[in-house]
């Protein structure tokens, strides 16, 4: 009993099945990514996930401080021409 090749050396089903698989794995090769690489591409994601939020929360507090100063600038002067 042979599997894969007759003795004829005829390629049969599973050997054509076997060589497109082979070759689309090939094609597919650099789309490929191991999960060291999805690990490492998560952690990076992250890392630029928490740098953004921080320089966000850094820019809204500026922005609260100035809404601030412009509040009680405002009340100071509409005391005064009342």
């Amino acid at each position: 009993m042979q599997i894969g090749s007759q003795a004829n050396g005829e390629l049969n089903f599973i050997d054509a099945v076997s060589l497109m698989s082979f070759f689309i794995g090939l094609q597919n090769l650099d789309l490929n990514v191991t999960q060291e690489d999805a690990q490492r591409l998560e952690r990076k994601t992250n890392e630029s996930t928490e740098r953004i939020i921080t320089e966000i929360q850094s820019h809204l507090e500026e922005q609260d401080r100035k809404i601030d100063r412009i509040l009680k600038w405002m009340e100071e002067h509409t005391d005064d021409h009342k």
